[in-house]
């Protein structure tokens, strides 16, 4: 390993991340905080996928700001896949709004940032690439303490779904939220800043919007590293007091351990300084020989100094060799597989698992299910994907299929034996005459249309499967269910999205 970039990588891998679009630089906000606080080793929060309806990735690192503040640096990637790009003249053009948000431990907003920004490409077919995307960073400081955080990126283009969101012109979004420690232990001396994960990091002789010290660093939010980018390259500072006039040594040691806390990677290094009191450093390592999987980097740091006490700091990454891991819905995909292949008991503990983890343990159980082995080809992982493209093309309405209460069912047992279609349902064809004699009085009042007085309209499918029907794990969870299985789908709101409101099987309501 070398302090300096190693930016290895074979001919056929490809730098996907497109930078163009404008850097969202925040000024540095600064409010004194005060907190009392514990020297803990630093954490670094590791980049997380957002919740909503707008998917992004966005990454909170700890550094010094000074000697009494600290500062939050935001890195944030939106993917081109999840804008809606409007035709303007010869271009296509986003309206993207991002919002950051730091809080203390009371809920009081102690430092923010709200800009808009316009994207715009020529190639409309580049929108369709998960891996093309939109790069953004915002620095907040505050105080000494932990805050947390909340990043909110809206899609201008796109109102939210919903009559309610509609009327209060609120749009499309995603949110972000986690905390950042900015606490005691950053400013003993020594320490180590937080670790920031990057895409790639160079020398640069003259500065850019990616600048930090002498190096051009370009943020990588999700942490995620293999098929696409087999280097992980990783940003920090050093703090410390002014060297004396001989100068002063450290001892570095850099050490990878995976999700079974065996040590994959281990590097001994050997730092001097003359002089100054903060030093930007930069790492990079080769995973090209890492399985998939959920990885802590750690940098445990020693001074030469009598009585110096050692400096940590860790972050978290990911391996993911499969192209499917990549896009913005890798993880409610392999959910959805999870489902098929698992539990509902081992499905809940799957569904926690960090994203490398998951593409690991789908591999093991695929191979463990294939029915012949000995071939290349498994025939059970082929008929998933069959199942996938059915949904896809069938069930597909605000969302893909395969996401769909539809979809998620067909995945797990198949065509159903008998299924019971009802558009307009009217006398004794509504759902609560289809539902009176087979189904518990508790659920049936679940299903029900709840406005007294008001005939129950709502189009509704029921499902019926003879046995177990046609699950690609034979016999999974026998114990779950009875002789039969029954799923009743409701269109709520008349736009053909059938919600699941009972079902025979627990876990699947």
């Amino acid at each position: 390993m070398s302090r300096h970039p190693d930016l290895r990588r074979t001919a056929a891998r490809r730098l996907r991340f497109i930078c163009e679009g404008g850097l969202l630089l925040a000024a540095l906000v600064c409010f004194l905080q005060p907190a009392t606080a514990s020297a803990d080793r630093p954490r670094d929060q590791v980049g997380n996928a957002s919740l909503g309806d707008l998917r992004f990735h966005a990454r909170a690192v700890p550094f010094r700001h000074g000697a009494k503040e600290g500062r939050a640096e935001f890195s944030i990637r939106v993917p081109y896949q999840q804008m809606k790009f409007m035709p303007v003249d010869t271009l296509f053009e986003a309206k993207l709004r991002i919002t950051v948000e730091l809080r203390n431990r009371s809920g009081k907003k102690v430092a923010s940032n709200s800009e808009e920004a316009r994207v715009q490409i020529t190639d409309l077919g580049a929108a369709g690439d998960s891996l093309l995307g939109e790069i953004y960073s915002v620095g907040l400081a505050a105080g000494r303490g932990t805050y947390g955080y909340r990043v909110t990126v809206e899609d201008l283009n796109v109102a939210r779904r919903g009559l309610v969101y509609v009327m209060k012109n609120q749009k499309r979004q995603g949110v972000v939220e986690g905390e950042i420690d900015l606490s005691a232990w950053l400013f003993q001396n020594p320490s180590i800043s937080g670790i920031a994960s990057a895409w790639s990091i160079s020398k640069q002789p003259e500065r850019t919007r990616f600048s930090k010290g002498p190096y051009e660093v370009l943020p990588h939010p999700s942490g995620y590293f293999g098929l696409f980018q087999d280097v992980l390259s990783a940003y920090y500072e050093i703090y410390d007091t002014p060297p004396p006039p001989e100068g002063r040594r450290y001892q570095l040691q850099s050490v990878i351990v995976n999700a079974a806390r065996d040590t994959v990677f281990f590097a001994h290094d050997s730092l001097r300084v003359t002089e100054g009191n903060a030093w930007p450093h930069a790492l990079a390592i080769d995973l090209s020989h890492f399985a998939a999987g959920h990885y802590w980097l750690t940098l445990r740091l020693q001074s030469s100094d009598p009585g110096a006490p050692p400096a940590t700091s860790v972050t978290e990454f990911d391996v993911l060799w499969q192209e499917a891991s990549w896009g913005p819905y890798a993880g409610d995909g392999y959910e959805v597989e999870g489902t098929v292949l698992l539990s509902n008991e081992e499905a809940l503990a799957f569904n926690l698992l960090p994203l490398g983890e998951k593409e690991a343990r789908l591999q093991e159980l695929w191979r463990s299910v294939d029915p012949t082995p000995d071939t290349a080809e498994n025939e059970a992982y082929l008929e998933f994907l069959r199942r996938v493209r059915h949904a896809n093309t069938l069930y597909s309405v605000f969302e893909r299929g395969m996401f769909t209460d539809r979809g998620r069912v067909y995945l797990r047992y198949g065509e159903p034996d008998d299924i019971q279609v009802e558009r307009l349902p009217v006398n004794d064809r509504t759902l609560g005459f289809a539902m009176s004699d087979e189904i518990p009085r508790e659920s049936g009042q679940r299903i029900s249309n709840r406005k007294s007085g008001v005939v129950d309209t709502r189009p509704f499918e029921i499902w019926s499967y003879n046995l177990r029907g046609n699950e690609i794990v034979p016999r999974r969870g026998l114990s779950e269910t009875g002789s039969s299985l029954k799923f009743v789908f409701v269109d709520d709101q008349g736009y053909g999205d059938y919600i699941l409101r009972y079902s025979s099987t627990p876990g699947m309501h």
